[in-house]
C-alpha cells in the first residue's frame, strides 16, 4: 500500500525533527535550560540519611475491564500494604456497566480511574491513623484539577466525599516519578527534568506551598538513591524541612533506584492484568458472550 508507506515516512520524518528539539532540551548551553538548571542548583541540598525504622505503608489500586456487546465488565482492587506485603483495608469489586453512570460520556478508563482514586483516598485516610507515613502513587493536585473540570454534580460529590478528609493530613504523601509540575522553576518542561540535571547524589529541595482548589499543598523534590531520578512529593498540609529529613530517613535505605520500596510492593499487590480479568469473566459466566476484541479481529 503506497499510501500507508508514505504515511509511515511522514511519521518518521516528524520523529527526526522532534529528536532535534529533544536534543536541545538536554544541552545546558541553551539559555532557558541553563537558567532553570542554575535555579535548581541553588535550591538543591545534599543530604546524608540517618536510617530510622518507622511504620510506612503504601496505597495503590488496579483495575481492568472487558468490553462486550452493549455493556462492559470491570474489576477493581485497592489496598494498603507494608514492605512485608501485609495487606490492610483491602477492597475488591467486580461489576457490570452499560454506560457512564455520571452522564459525562466518560470512557470506561475514566470511570474506573475515578472509582479507584476514591478507594485509594479512603484507604489512605484510614491507614494513616495507625502508621507514621502513608505513600500514594500519583499527584493529588492533578486529580483534583481533573475532577473539578467535570460537570457532573454526582461525580464531584462522590469523589470529594472520599477526598476532602485528606485536607491537612501531614503523614500522607503523594509520589510522582513523572511529574510535569512547573510551579517551582517555571521552565518549558516540568521542574523534575531540570532537577535531575543538578546532582547524582541523595538530596532534596525544601518544601514550598501552593494553593489549589481551596487546598494548601506542600511540595518538595527528593532523590532517595545516588544516581537515581528525583521524585515529586505532595503533602496536603503545611510541612517543614524536618518532615523532609524524616521522610528520607524512613525511605532511603530500602529505596530501589530512587523509588520507595513499599510503593513497589503496593503496585504488585494491586496489579490486575488481562490474564486475571479473563479468569474473572469466565467465573462470571461470560464465556459465550462476544467481546469487542473478537469483533475487531480481522
Amino acid at each position: 500500500m503506497p499510501e500507508n508507506q508514505a504515511l509511515l515516512v511522514n511519521l518518521f520524518d516528524k520523529a527526526a525533527l522532534l529528536r532535534n528539539k529533544i536534543d536541545s532540551y538536554s544541552e545546558r548551553s541553551t539559555a532557558s535550560i541553563r537558567e532553570c538548571v542554575d535555579k535548581a542548583m541553588d535550591l538543591w541540598i545534599d543530604y546524608k540519611p540517618k536510617h530510622v525504622d518507622r511504620n510506612v505503608r503504601a496505597v495503590d489500586s488496579g483495575w481492568n475491564y472487558r468490553l462486550y456487546t452493549g455493556f462492559y465488565v470491570y474489576a477493581l482492587k485497592a489496598a494498603a500494604v507494608d514492605r512485608f506485603m501485609n495487606i490492610y483495608y483491602p477492597n475488591a469489586e467486580v461489576g457490570i456497566l452499560a454506560s457512564d453512570p455520571y452522564g459525562e460520556g466518560l470512557l470506561p478508563e475514566l470511570v474506573l480511574k475515578y472509582m479507584a482514586e476514591g478507594y485509594e483516598h479512603d484507604i489512605a485516610l484510614r491507614v494513616a491513623d495507625s502508621c507514621d507515613l502513608v505513600l500514594v502513587d500519583g499527584s493529588l493536585i492533578a486529580r483534583l484539577e481533573d475532577v473539578t473540570r467535570r460537570d457532573s454534580p454526582r461525580l464531584r460529590r462522590e469523589y470529594f466525599a472520599n477526598t476532602n478528609p485528606l485536607k491537612d493530613a501531614k503523614n500522607i504523601a503523594f509520589i510522582s516519578k513523572y511529574s510535569h509540575d512547573k510551579s517551582l522553576l517555571g521552565g518549558v518542561l516540568g521542574d523534575i527534568f531540570y532537577i535531575n540535571m543538578v546532582s547524582n547524589e541523595v538530596g532534596y529541595i525544601k518544601p514550598f506551598t501552593v494553593s489549589r482548589n481551596g487546598w494548601v499543598f506542600s511540595i518538595f523534590y527528593a532523590k532517595l538513591s545516588n544516581h537515581a531520578n528525583a521524585i515529586h512529593i505532595e503533602v496536603p498540609a503545611v510541612i517543614d524541612e524536618g518532615f523532609v529529613h524524616l521522610f528520607m530517613d524512613m525511605l532511603c535505605e530500602t529505596a530501589v533506584q530512587g523509588y520507595p520500596y513499599t510503593l513497589m510492593v503496593a503496585h504488585k499487590v494491586a496489579s490486575l492484568p488481562d490474564s486475571l480479568m479473563e479468569m474473572l469473566c469466565k467465573a462470571a459466566g461470560l464465556t459465550g458472550f462476544q467481546t469487542a476484541r473478537e469483533v475487531l479481529e480481522v
